[in-house]
């Protein structure tokens, strides 16, 4: 019986098939003939003779030296040899990785040719398979606590390959430290290949440490933000049995707060006289104020601008300020939001905003003002809610539903209660996920002549990544409101429903889809808006997107509906800055209107349409 032994060094395998995959040209079997010119030198070829799968061979194109260098021929046939023994190694080191231990490959090279061939025959050998997996103690005493071969992922029997005995170490450590062992090791590994029979066994030898509880925790790197605060925001107890989860959670709400440029959380070893595990809180603060602008233009509202300041750490305590101020040739608004957070427990969040605006819009004119308050709560990682109080005072000018009414004036307070989730893995650039909110508000009229309603809205967006590279991701989102138990024109007709523009319905004007008088855009008293974005990442810096969007205003709050679904498409362009996508929309409307829509609206600003 022929056995042989790998220890560790199988780790450095898959970096080392990392590395040279990067500066490799990926490729099928057979010849492959580079016919730009090259250097002087003797130029070659490079041909694979033997029954190999796709993917085995591919990975050999990757880690072989003589491909990635053929475009810098060596001077002789002898340093060509040199560089065919260098891929006979790494092929050794790919065969094993796959649970080919006894492949063997065989180089020829023929100088003579012009331009020279160089030849790797190959017999891959049996496919070894795992029909062993131990783990045991250093002292060979109790392994009851060491997990099973099932619940690292691994089955017995199966195919061998390195990748899934790496990844099976990896998991004896995260689930040891997840029952409450911090201190848990890895201290050797064998794998073992048995030549007579093709089979190859695993053991490891762990040290699994004691069970621990938490410790007390300590803070580093502080200037300004309060240690209080950061405490306040543990989901821990001391004594409670250690959680490696609950580190991690800590660490992951930590870096969310936006005032650290570094953060790192780490587990001292544990004290044997007590049986706590310290918990050590490594800080690096960012500044926590900035300056932002941006500018953008769009064929159905002219050009526009934003400026902004904010400050994330008020008081000491992550508390925000932000002052922001917007114009364009249809709107000018100016608002300041404050946040809290930790305002009754860590998992609330204070907010309050103040808005005024002043509207010159197709369907309206006027000013209006709105001031909210509102107490947030993050149920999980990803599902929050809250509920507000706010009041909201309008004048109107010119309303173009009433137009023998100038001058009016609306005032509401009303009651928001919201509920979202946000499962993206990215808020300025999403490649997957789900963010869904909605939000159900009733209005109550404390000016004569304003009437009552509800008001309930809704927003779903899912991403889905198709293919890695080149990117490619569908993007998907709906949008919905209404408002109920009045008439649309009894609403101020700033809060009443519109569809078109760049935020709703590419393709036709600001406000144009839905109830119309004439030309003129009376506002709705439901909506419902759809688009669909297929993004395509052509390269690093640019990606073009193909685009659908539909929907309309309608002109009663519930079914039964008589405004047709309106379709505008269009097709976008993306260049990736550090800051978020520049986007440059174009779009058509594909039912177009006579003398009240365009053939084409133009779109340029910052950051995905949604």
């Amino acid at each position: 019986m022929r056995t042989k032994r790998f220890s560790k060094g199988l780790a450095g395998l898959v970096l080392l098939l990392a590395l040279v995959a990067g500066l490799a040209v990926p490729a099928g079997a057979g010849t492959r003939v580079e016919q730009a010119k090259v250097p002087p030198g003797l130029a070659y070829v490079v041909r694979y003779e033997g029954q190999l799968d796709p993917e085995l061979l591919d990975l050999l194109h990757q880690v072989s030296k003589a491909e990635a260098l053929r475009d810098a021929p060596p001077d002789s046939a002898l340093l060509l040899e040199r560089r065919a023994e260098e891929d006979k190694a790494a092929f050794a080191k790919v065969f094993q990785s796959r649970g080919r231990f006894a492949a063997t490959v065989a180089v020829s090279l023929d100088s003579a040719a012009t331009p020279a061939v160089l030849t790797y025959a190959i017999d891959p050998g049996p496919q070894f398979d795992l029909r062993s997996v131990v783990l045991k103690t250093p002292d060979g005493g109790d392994a009851s606590a060491l997990p099973t071969p099932e619940r690292l992922g691994l089955t017995v029997p199966s195919p061998f390959t390195a990748k899934a005995i790496l990844d099976a170490e990896t998991k004896i450590t995260e689930l040891l430290r997840d029952e409450a062992r911090p201190d848990v090791k890895v201290d050797n590994r064998q794998v073992t290949a048995n030549f007579a029979d093709h089979a190859v066994s695993v053991v490891w030898t762990v040290s699994p440490g004691p069970k621990a509880t938490f410790g007390p925790t300590s803070f580093a790197g502080l200037t300004t933000v309060k240690e209080s605060y950061l405490a306040g925001m543990i989901p821990w107890k001391q004594g409670q049995p250690y959680d490696a989860k609950d580190v991690e959670t800590y660490r992951r709400a930590v870096n969310a707060t936006g005032l650290f440029a570094a953060v790192q959380v780490e587990t001292a070893a544990v004290d044997p006289a007590t049986g706590q595990a310290p918990i050590k809180v490594s800080l690096t603060e960012r500044k926590h104020r900035t300056v932002k602008g941006g500018v953008d233009y769009k064929t159905d509202e002219g050009p526009g601008a934003n400026l902004g300041w904010e400050h994330r750490n008020l008081f000491g305590g992550g508390e925000k300020l932000a002052v922001a101020g917007s114009a364009s040739g249809i709107e000018q608004f100016a608002e300041a939001a404050f946040e809290k957070p930790d305002a009754l427990t860590p998992k609330d969040l204070f907010k309050a905003k103040a808005r005024v605006a002043n509207e010159d819009k197709k369907a309206y004119k006027g000013q209006n003002a709105t001031a909210t308050a509102s107490l947030r709560r993050q149920f999980t990682d990803a599902v929050s809610g809250g509920v507000g109080l706010g009041y909201r005072a309008s004048r109107i000018e010119e309303d173009e539903s009433r137009p023998w009414e100038s001058d009016a004036r609306y005032g509401f307070v009303f009651l928001p209660v919201e509920l979202g989730y946000d499962g993206r893995d990215d808020v300025l650039d999403p490649q997957k996920g789900l963010l869904a909110t909605a939000s159900l508000a009733p209005y109550w009229g404390t000016l004569s002549g304003a009437d009552n309603f509800l008001r309930p809205e809704f927003t779903l967006a899912h991403y889905l990544k198709i293919l890695e590279k080149p990117g490619l991701v569908l993007a998907t989102r709906a949008v919905g409101g209404a408002n109920i138990g009045t008439d649309s024109e009894n609403v101020t007709p700033d809060l009443r429903w519109y569809a078109g523009g760049s935020g709703s319905i590419r393709g036709y004007s600001y406000q144009s889809v839905g109830p119309m008088r004439g030309k003129t855009p009376v506002g709705g008293a439901s909506l419902f808006t759809f688009s669909t974005e297929l993004r395509w990442r052509v390269t690093d810096l640019v990606g073009i997107v193909p685009f659908l969007d539909g929907g309309t205003a309608f002109g009663k709050a519930l079914p039964p509906y008589d405004q047709p679904i309106m379709l505008g498409a269009g097709l976008g362009l993306r260049v990736y800055t550090p800051v978020g996508p520049v986007r440059v929309d174009v779009a058509t409307p594909l039912a177009r209107r006579q003398d009240i829509d365009d053939i084409a609206q133009f779109y340029c600003s910052i950051g995905q349409s949604f």
